[in-house]
Parts: C-alpha cells; sequence; structure tokens
C-alpha cells in the first residue's frame, strides 16, 4: 500500500472533531480507526513480497508506520501548556426533566471555569455571511453544534476539568442556561432555542471532564439556523436533508417502498421517462429474435365477456407466436 500525501495541517480538523465527540476517548477514537484499517485495507496484511502481491506490510513494517507516525508530532510539556492538556476519563449522562439536573461524577473541584469553543480553523461563510454547515451545524463563540431533523447537539469546550456535579445545566421548552453550583449569578451559556424542544426528553452529559454534550429533542421536524437565537447562522439551504430508509418506522418504510415500486411500475407503463438503461431494454425487448419478444394478443374471457388486452413474454419461435 503506496503512502499517502501528508495532509495540510488542519484541513480535517472539522471532520476530526465530530468524529472525537462521538467516541468516549481517545481509547475509543484510536480503536475505530484501527477497526477501519484492519476491516477495510491491508494495513493489517502480512507478506514476504507484497511487491508481487500488490497488497501488505513486510512483517514488522505497518507496526513501524504507526510509530513513525506517532513520532512526526513532538510531545507537549504539561507544564509548558499551563495544564491544558486533556486525560480521557468517564462519561456521565443525565436526563433533565425540564428542571435543574443533579448528576453525579467524581474529579477534583472546579474553580472559575470558563468556556472555548472547539478549536477549529473556523468555519467557511458564504456570499451572504452565513456558515456553510458542518454536520448540518456550526461553531459559535463558546459551542459547537450539530442537528437532525429530529435533534440538536450542543457541545461546549470548558478551560478547566470539570465535573458534572459542578454544573447547574437547566433545559426549558424555550431555553438553555448553564453555570457553576458556585456562582450560580452568572452564566457560562445562556440563550433561547430559535424552536421550542421537549425539556423531558433531552439530556446533557460531562465527556472528559472538559466537554459539555447536549442533546435537545426538537419539537418541530425542522432545520434550525442556529443553536440560540442571537449565534452564527448557517445556510440551511445548504444541509444534508438525505435520510435512510432504516431510520423510518416499519409502517413508513413499507410506505415509502410502495411509493418507490409505483414509481418504478409508471415508468414501465410509459407514464413517468425511463432512465437511459430501462429505455434501452424496454427497445431491447421488441427486437426480432429477442427471448422477451412482446406478444400482443386478444384474449376473450367467458367470465367477464369482455376482451383483455395482454402482454405476453413469448419469443418468436413459440406455438402461439403466429403473424402479428
Amino acid at each position: 500500500m503506496a503512502d499517502a500525501t501528508s495532509a495540510v495541517p488542519g484541513r480535517f480538523d472539522a471532520l476530526l472533531t465530530q468524529l472525537a465527540q462521538q467516541h468516549g476517548g481517545v481509547e475509543s477514537l484510536l480503536d475505530s480507526f484501527f477497526d477501519f484499517l484492519h476491516r477495510k485495507t491491508d494495513f493489517y496484511v502480512v507478506s514476504s513480497d507484497p511487491a508481487r502481491h500488490k497488497m501488505g506490510f513486510l512483517p514488522g513494517q505497518a507496526q513501524r508506520k504507526v510509530l513513525e507516525a506517532f513520532q512526526r508530532h513532538p510531545m507537549k510539556s504539561l507544564d509548558e501548556r499551563n495544564g491544558s492538556a486533556v486525560t480521557v476519563r468517564s462519561v456521565t449522562t443525565t436526563k433533565t426533566t425540564g428542571a435543574t439536573a443533579v448528576p453525579t461524577a467524581s474529579s477534583a473541584a472546579l474553580a472559575g471555569a470558563s468556556t472555548a469553543a472547539v478549536a477549529t480553523e473556523g468555519p467557511e461563510l458564504t456570499e451572504d455571511g452565513k456558515q456553510i454547515p458542518i454536520a448540518n451545524g456550526g461553531v459559535a463563540e463558546k459551542y459547537t453544534w450539530t442537528q437532525t431533523l429530529e435533534e440538536v447537539s450542543m457541545h461546549v469546550e470548558f478551560a478547566q476539568d470539570t465535573q458534572a456535579k459542578d454544573l447547574d445545566c437547566h433545559i426549558g421548552p424555550t431555553r438553555l442556561r448553564v453555570a457553576l453550583k458556585s456562582d450560580r449569578t452568572r452564566a457560562l451559556l445562556e440563550g433561547e432555542f430559535p424552536e421550542k424542544v421537549r425539556a423531558d426528553e433531552s439530556i446533557w452529559s460531562i465527556e472528559s471532564n472538559r466537554t459539555l454534550n447536549i442533546s435537545l429533542e426538537k419539537v418541530q421536524r425542522t432545520w434550525w439556523a442556529c443553536a440560540l437565537k442571537g449565534g452564527p447562522e448557517i445556510d440551511t439551504s445548504q444541509v444534508d436533508s438525505r435520510r435512510s430508509i432504516q431510520e423510518y418506522d416499519e409502517a413508513t418504510q413499507g410506505a415509502i417502498r410502495k411509493a418507490m415500486y409505483d414509481q418504478r411500475q409508471q415508468q414501465i407503463n410509459g407514464r413517468l421517462p425511463l432512465t437511459p438503461e430501462e429505455r434501452m431494454l424496454q427497445e431491447a425487448k421488441n427486437l426480432p429474435g429477442s427471448p422477451f419478444f412482446v406478444l400482443h394478443t386478444t384474449i376473450k374471457t367467458l367470465q367477464e365477456g369482455a376482451h383483455i388486452r395482454c402482454f405476453l413474454p413469448l419469443s418468436l419461435s413459440h406455438p402461439l407466436a403466429g403473424p402479428m
């Protein structure tokens, strides 16, 4: 497997940030990455002659490449960074009932925490100044956010280790307020939602003692332009609204499949335009010598006393295939 060209530093920060936020820590993220290499690439294939087989690596070569990639980036001293290095710890999830949630967690006490947005190169903007959506969401000063038609996820990064028990996170139908229990008068994050949410179905959690994750259940299935009113807006015309059929319930899946089948039948019967491939196949069926030559015949049924026009896939050599 040939070495890939070195990526521009920070080029994939937005994508990798989304992946990191969906994992429980560095170990989980690395495990997913190497699991991908194991299942989808030849990175774990060992060969005594990779050039001849055109795949795989010499014994120990893959391990050396991992070590080389790790050593390509220097270690960072905890003292030099003033304690900003991140240590992966556990995640505590709490469901709110529209009032202040009281979760449990274990870590050092927090003293004067502040919020900071996830480090990225900054979102791309449209000509009218709106953000181009990242995972259908965007980036604000104190948080990042993503969304589906059913829910919104907000992520707040803290400058210091933060326990779930240190936070007062209130999710109401129309508002959000996050503050320290030691200083409830000063909100770390506060604002009004652009649409109503189901407060009793919304939850929040602390990940790695550094990230506050807030999951909001929408009342209306609509795309939000911002997570909180007054925040930076995204261009909702550029959201990815595609949805897998497996995400719907069984009844809806059945209705979708029936609609797809009906549409296909309309195409076959000529009421909708055929694709080029379908048109070619349809024309080939009527060519002399085709095993699927369509024979038009009229059948008189005694039961109905009427003539029914049928399409029978018979070859020209079939006994019933007489002059047209």
